[in-house]
């Protein structure tokens, strides 16, 4: 073989590396887009206002006796100031912090909020689905739990709570003969630090998430949705898994699957779209029980350490940490009746 012959071997050994490089990267790039269904589509069709609003609490009340400010603040405030007709939603966890939901209904109902709340009692037991999800679920997360304890008992019983409290919703909605044009999912035990974003009317088959800490799926602390058969999927996930035996078709993960995955792999299940650009600049951080707010797992996402554009560590917030600590610190405990 001369060298011109040597030569054009080379170039088709190039030709052929390169060829399949781009084909592996195409056939990657095809299967996240379709394991994802997130949608950049950011534009709001109809503004609402003078609209019916729900928001929705569920599980343990934990931190609400410091964090009851910031969601009145952010959550409330905004929504009433829209001329909204808004309603809180609670079903809850009886034990010892849930006089905080009640106290917390008592205050915001003197804005002309109207309140509904459920209690119950909780009974972690190891039934076959939350042992199907525990075989399939991140390790690391059982140093969580009390011993004797699954993470997956836990998890299933916040999603039982979650899908109870939009029974209670749905249960209003048809006694009253309404619908509400939007459904605020929060957790009570976070500090917000935004305010709501105007809402829009939303789209049955969509529902709207914070784009940030993903952590391999999307944020599953925070949604807006219009009532609908998407809001009905994601919150109806306890069904799901446990009574339509879809635990049993959870992909498996080497790291283990988390709550964040789950639910995008649920919601690409129904075929439901999951859109972040309501809720881009919309950020809040946990606050355990018994704790300051710079020992919460999110303080170095609230002081941006570590964080660029490429990561779930970026936080589209500008609210310095040091106002949003010094704002915590000034709100004043909820009244015990």
């Amino acid at each position: 073989m001369g060298a011109h012959d040597r030569r054009l071997v080379k170039r088709k050994d190039r030709e052929c590396a390169g060829a399949k490089i781009l084909f592996t990267f195409l056939v990657f790039a095809s299967i996240l887009v379709q394991s994802n269904p997130f949608t950049l589509v950011e534009k709001c069709q109809k503004p609402l206002f003078g609209a019916n609003v729900a928001v929705l609490f569920y599980g343990q009340a934990r931190t609400l006796n410091r964090t009851h400010c910031s969601v009145t603040e952010h959550i409330l405030a905004p929504l009433l100031n829209a001329s909204n007709k808004v309603s809180v939603f609670v079903h809850g966890e009886s034990d010892g912090d849930s006089w905080q939901y009640a106290a917390y209904l008592n205050e915001v109902s003197k804005l002309g909020v109207q309140c509904h709340i459920e209690l119950q009692d909780v009974n972690l037991t190891a039934t076959q689905c939350a042992m199907a999800l525990d075989d399939k679920y991140e390790k690391r997360m059982q140093q969580l739990v009390k011993e004797g304890n699954t993470y997956a008992a836990e998890l299933l019983t916040q999603l039982r709570y979650r899908e109870s409290v939009n029974s209670l919703r749905k249960n209003i909605e048809k006694n009253r003969g309404i619908t509400f044009d939007a459904v605020i999912l929060a957790r009570p035990d976070v500090v917000y630090t935004t305010a709501l974003p105007p809402l829009c009317r939303l789209d049955v088959d969509a529902v709207q998430v914070p784009p940030w800490q993903p952590f391999g799926g999307i944020n599953d602390r925070f949604l807006i949705s219009r009532s609908g058969p998407a809001l009905d999927h994601y919150l109806g996930l306890h069904t799901g898994l446990c009574d339509k035996g879809f635990v049993t078709r959870l992909p498996r993960r080497w790291k283990g699957l988390n709550a964040e995955r789950i639910y995008a792999w649920w919601l690409h299940q129904g075929g439901f779209r999951i859109e972040t650009w309501l809720l881009k600049k919309f950020v809040f951080y946990r606050l355990r029980k018994g704790a300051t707010l710079w020992e919460s797992p999110d303080a170095d996402f609230g002081q941006h350490r570590g964080a660029t554009v490429f990561n779930q560590k970026y936080n589209p917030s500008a609210v310095p940490w040091s106002s949003v600590t010094e704002k915590l610190l000034r709100c004043p405990p909820l009244e015990r009746h």
